[in-house]
């Protein structure tokens, strides 16, 4: 019987890690060019919300504006985990400041605070100025970044037709489905790539969380002597548990979610990548133990339809 598609099981096989290992390697190497950034940029002269969006994206920007206008007494949660205006707001604040107190005006449960017109435009306007900065990844930039992952979920619809082509053909498929898994590990890498912050940002970030270690929440500082501004670069830096540690009831009642956290937005490349290359020799890639021969398979069908 004449092998599925016309080619053995082994050297599908092969040739199916040997692409995914080429998508994974491509991949990687755009990341790395896309993320590079300015490397002179800085990062001492940002905002706490400048660092939160680095930091954790558009839901940790929103928390460190959450975080200084409690410590302010400007804000503070009201029925059904909305937040309500404790307070006028002063001159001279940022217009995430100016948007989410607005939102809070109009008693905006915390979970919708992001789909806010007004929020939404200061988030814009803030990521722009850290791309003009070379501190962030454009969204155009991202979206280019990710149309690796038609290249894989190309690679897993070939694999899976792979596999129901060599059943019917009553061929063994058993040692395809882990290689596909492995194709599919890099397509889910590749679309959870949620980080915005260049190479020189991250650098930059973690210089000051060892400058400001004293805020993180496992120091249990005392935020009302550090002010506003202490209070909000505490969440940037550190992720939503600085709002339970700062004010727990508050937190609580606006469903602030602690899982939030402060890291550069990462991602799975480095997984995808590894998974590559780990599971090449297991996966009848170049193993003449584990196929070849047909020692495991048998009939010199091979282990990939």
């Amino acid at each position: 019987m004449q092998p599925t598609w016309g080619i053995p099981g082994p050297a599908f096989i092969a040739l199916f890690l040997a692409a995914t290992a080429g998508i994974a390697i491509a991949y990687a190497i755009h990341r790395t060019i896309a993320f590079r950034g300015d490397r002179s940029a800085r990062v001492d002269a940002l905002g706490a919300q400048q660092v939160a969006y680095l930091n954790g994206g558009d839901q940790l920007a929103i928390y460190a504006a959450l975080g200084g206008l409690r410590a302010a007494g400007l804000i503070g949660a009201g029925p059904q985990h909305t937040l309500v205006q404790t307070g006028p707001l002063p001159a001279g604040v940022t217009p995430l400041d100016a948007a989410v107190h607005n939102a809070a005006g109009r008693q905006v449960r915390t979970r919708d605070v992001a789909d806010d017109q007004w929020v939404r435009s200061a988030l814009d306007q803030l990521r722009e100025g850290l791309e003009r900065r070379g501190l962030a990844v454009s969204k155009p930039a991202l979206a280019r970044l990710r149309l690796w992952s038609v290249a894989a979920g190309i690679l897993v619809v070939i694999g899976v037709l792979r596999g129901i082509a060599g059943t019917m053909n009553d061929k063994p498929v058993g040692f395809l489905f882990p290689t596909v898994f492995v194709a599919l590990a890099v397509l889910i890498g590749i679309r959870r790539t949620k980080r915005t912050a260049t190479a020189a940002a991250l650098r930059g970030m973690r210089e000051m969380r060892s400058r400001h270690v004293h805020l993180s929440p496992r120091q249990s500082p005392a935020y009302a002597t550090y002010g506003a501004t202490g209070a909000a670069m505490g969440v940037a830096l550190f992720g939503a548990a600085s709002l339970y540690t700062m004010d727990p009831a508050f937190a609580a009642e606006a469903e602030i979610h602690r899982a939030v956290t402060a890291g550069g937005g990462g991602d799975m490349a480095s997984y995808s990548c590894s998974s590559s290359s780990s599971d090449s020799g297991s996966s009848c890639g170049g193993s003449s133990s584990s196929c070849g021969g047909g020692s495991s398979c048998g009939g010199g069908g091979g282990c990939g339809g």
